[in-house]
């Protein structure tokens, strides 16, 4: 679509659909002034997403509204309705459930998912039933509410269960005046308001009263309704502000193509309550686009709005939110975004726990196969398919001696062991990591492990440009096109198969899992290292001294505590010991006399620093051709 293309557009506040020639929507936005805000997409300095929505979109819709409210409004309803593929959408439509307290002589608290203005008082949105049933639970046992006997109330012959056990006040009898019941129903509408800390209060003081009047049963009623109250509401360890305010505060965490957006709720200067949502489109996404979303949703439902909302740092629209914020609690609020004080840790904290839930998330995904860093990849590197199958490669060496490389797989982000591989680097005496990995590679796809592994869909080669020149050297010498990606462990610096780099927040998808492959790949890489170098150090002289096998070796190093001790040792003494014998004896004798030996080294010393912080690898390997390893499954 071309800026020639646009109809005539009123300067009006309102909302605008951009739709593809199939009449899909792909994007729905809002504006204080329409003409102004869909040209802007047509601007040279314009971003990646609005630059895909021009070339995807061919018909532009717009609807006119009364104020720019009401057009945040509409457009929450139709990215609701529509879907479109270049908005940010919450992951799952949520059905909010309250709780409503009827408006009856008696009234009862009912689980509902519905508001309507019937006269009775709603509390919520809260993030889920459960959440609702454990409320519904506590008050039940703090509070003597009527529950089963009907809206309206039925009148009984006689009372219930929860009468005698002191958790009714059986209005359903007569047992109760209105007045009695009605202070009960203030009770549970200051609790439900956020009032915790009154609630505990009121409990710790009737339990008091009732037991210096010496009624032991009822102060341990209220002592156990106190109780209940500090367990499920964790009273005494919630997050406390010494103001003493009602207010929320939001976090927000993105990684790729997900995000998350926590609220906590604040009130009377206690955290009483949290919500949670996942969002999805949201690459690319600003930070206000990202709160918006939920911003609508749980504030176009929520019954109660507090005088305070801090948000993080956004370029969100603060008037236009103030004024929906205000319409919806019929007095002023106000967003803020905290610089100093108390109230930035709030902000902290809540972005923490988004940062932390995002996290759970994604690798939540990861072990079900289902790793988002896989689609991400795809989308980064601009590869045809999704990189299914991704080998990662590294080389290890010590000062050139000892040169191996590793061979890891992960399938769908899953690791995929039993085709591991760990091989011999040959022809080198000196460290040359750009040689080795050509070595590696050309063996991998046109030696004896080509048959024997499928082709993959990305090779991941541990290092930057000079480690993935050589990749691609190697494989345009052997005529092998697959893609190439580098990952470099100073600054988990990205290298494209062109040389770009890209630099990623440590919890985007797609840089986890190249990591994930990486060090996979160094770990196999270093430990196999360390296993050759281990049986280099403790092959014996002895084995080089003609007539000197295995069981005279042993015995004579069990004997002797050093070779130099052995070396100095006489024909007599070498012969007495048992399984040496004379003739042996005297070999020993003429092979030190020719060769002069190096004076013993500790192991430590030779040990390089970098193995110290290794895991040594997976020692399972059984297969041995043509200097080829197979790592296979980890014991367990």
């Amino acid at each position: 679509m071309k800026l020639a293309d646009l109809p005539v557009i009123p300067t009006q506040a309102g909302c605008y659909l951009f739709r593809a020639a199939g009449g899909q929507v792909l994007y729905v936005g809002k504006a204080l002034n329409l003409r102004s805000r869909v040209r802007s997409y047509f601007g040279r300095a314009v971003g990646q997403k609005a630059q895909l929505i021009t070339r995807d979109a061919e018909v532009l819709e717009f609807i006119v509204t009364r104020s720019e409210v009401e057009a945040l409004i509409l457009e929450a309803n139709l990215i609701k309705a529509y879907k479109p593929h270049y908005n940010v959408l919450l992951k799952d439509d949520k059905s909010y459930p309250f709780l409503k307290l009827t408006n009856e002589p008696y009234p009862m608290l009912e689980f509902t998912r519905r508001v309507v203005k019937d006269g009775a008082q709603y509390f919520g949105p809260y993030p889920n039933p459960g959440v609702v049933r454990r409320v519904q639970e506590l008050v039940a046992s703090v509070f003597p509410l009527r529950q089963n006997s009907g809206s309206p109330m039925q009148v009984r012959k006689r009372p219930c269960l929860r009468f005698h056990m002191g958790r009714c006040l059986a209005p359903c009898v007569g047992n109760t005046t209105p007045e009695a019941y009605a202070e009960v129903v203030e009770q549970v509408r200051t609790f439900l308001e956020g009032g915790v800390e009154a609630t505990a209060a009121m409990l710790e003081r009737e339990m008091r009263v009732a037991a210096a009047r010496q009624d032991f049963e009822l102060a341990r009623l209220y002592r156990d309704r106190l109780e209940a109250l500090r367990r499920l509401t964790g009273y005494e360890s919630s997050v406390v502000s010494s103001g003493g305010e009602d207010l929320d505060f939001l976090g927000v965490a993105q990684a790729g193509d997900h995000a998350m957006v926590q609220l906590f709720q604040m009130r009377r200067g206690r955290v009483v309550g949290r919500d949670t949502r996942l969002l999805e489109g949201a690459e690319g996404a600003t930070t206000a686009e990202l709160l918006e979303p939920f911003l609508v949703e749980y504030y176009g439902l929520a019954t109660h709005v507090p005088s305070l909302v801090m948000l993080p740092a956004s370029d969100i629209d603060v008037a236009i939110w103030e004024r929906f914020l205000s319409e919806r609690a019929g007095r002023k609020v106000e967003l803020r975004t905290p610089q100093r004080g108390d109230k930035v840790a709030l902000l902290e904290l809540a972005g923490r726990n988004a940062r932390s839930g995002l996290d759970a998330h994604v690798a939540l995904l990861e072990q079900r196969g289902e790793a988002p860093g896989v689609k991400e990849l795809q989308t980064l590197l601009g590869l045809a398919t999704p990189p299914w199958r991704i080998e990662g490669f590294d080389i290890s060496n010590l000062m050139g001696t000892h040169t191996v490389a590793s061979l890891v797989v992960f399938q769908g982000g899953r690791a995929k062991r039993s085709e591991y591989r760990r091989v011999r680097i040959r022809g080198l005496d000196k460290p040359d990591d750009f040689a080795s990995m050509e070595q590696i590679l050309t063996r991998r796809f046109a030696g004896s492990l080509a048959d024997r592994l499928e082709p993959p869909d990305l090779i991941l080669i541990d290092g930057g440009k000079g480690q993935l020149s050589s990749a691609r050297k190697a494989l345009a010498a052997i005529g092998v096109d697959v893609p190439l990606v580098a990952l470099a462990k100073r600054r988990e610096t990205i290298v494209t198969q062109s040389g770009r780099e890209l630099a990623l927040s440590e919890t985007h998808p797609a840089l986890r899992l190249l990591i994930a492959v990486r060090d996979e790949a160094h770990r196999i890489a270093v430990g196999y290292n360390r296993l050759r170098r281990g049986k280099a150090m403790t092959r014996s002289l002895l084995d080089d001294v003609p007539g000197i096998g295995p069981k005279r070796r042993d015995a004579l190093l069990a004997h002797f505590a050093s070779i130099d001790q052995l070396r100095s040792a006489s024909v007599e003494e070498l012969g007495a010991i048992a399984g040496v014998g004379p003739s042996a004896a005297a070999s020993i004798k003429a092979y030190f006399a020719e060769v002069e030996v190096a004076p013993e080294v500790a192991p430590e010393v030779a040990v390089a620093p970098e193995v110290a912080v290794a895991p040594a690898a997976d020692a399972t390997a059984a297969v041995e051709e043509q200097g080829e390893e197979r790592v296979g499954e980890r014991p367990r």
